[in-house]
């Protein structure tokens, strides 16, 4: 088998999550150029500079995108938002990797678009309970990864997240004001 690599290569991120900033800043250092999209974020929002993507409509994203990672959350409007019409507009031999839930995606046009193409593979952080259950369109879709909640099983990841729960308390302690109404309790 032979890979592709990320320099050179156009990357599409779905979702203004907390993790876009640092994921845009990896994946240019490697080369490759990062388009955006979320539907809650307007075109002209300041975010947009401030986290380095350009951002574009979700059908330009992925017709451009050698690879689109998914981050949006979950929403009740967004469920079914990567069907047949948007999945079938994907760029030929795209890599699609999802963080989020897995309901944005309609099952028979993820399955078509992996047997049929576009797409190439897709990896998923889950899937909802029993969707490679036999009958369900993505049974045995060889091409589909379910790497279920591994990404914050490393040690490294909880250390990071150790460490951002504590920065952000030590930001608020450091912006709040400080009351002085409260009474010290004293054991009797």
């Amino acid at each position: 088998l032979v890979g592709r690599e990320l320099g050179g290569t156009t990357v599409g991120v779905a979702g203004m999550t907390p993790a876009v900033k640092p994921l845009t800043q990896l994946l240019t250092a490697f080369g490759a150029r990062v388009l955006g999209y979320d539907p809650g974020v307007h075109a002209t929002d300041s975010v947009w500079a401030r986290t380095g993507l350009t951002p574009v409509a979700l059908r330009e994203m992925m017709q451009a995108s050698d690879a689109v990672c998914v981050l949006l959350p979950f929403y009740q409007r967004y469920i079914g938002l990567f069907g047949e019409r948007v999945l079938s507009s994907a760029k030929p031999n795209q890599i699609l990797v999802s963080l989020a839930h897995s309901s944005l995606f309609d099952e028979r046009s993820l399955a078509l678009a992996l047997t049929e193409g576009p797409l190439a593979a897709a990896w998923f952080d889950c899937l909802e309970p029993g969707a490679l259950d036999p009958g369900r369109p993505l049974r045995h879709i060889d091409t589909l990864q379910v790497t279920p909640r591994v990404s914050g099983t490393t040690l490294e990841s909880r250390v990071r997240s150790a460490w951002g729960v504590a920065k952000r308390i030590d930001e608020l302690l450091a912006t709040a004001p400080l009351r002085r109404s409260f009474r010290p309790t004293r054991p009797d």
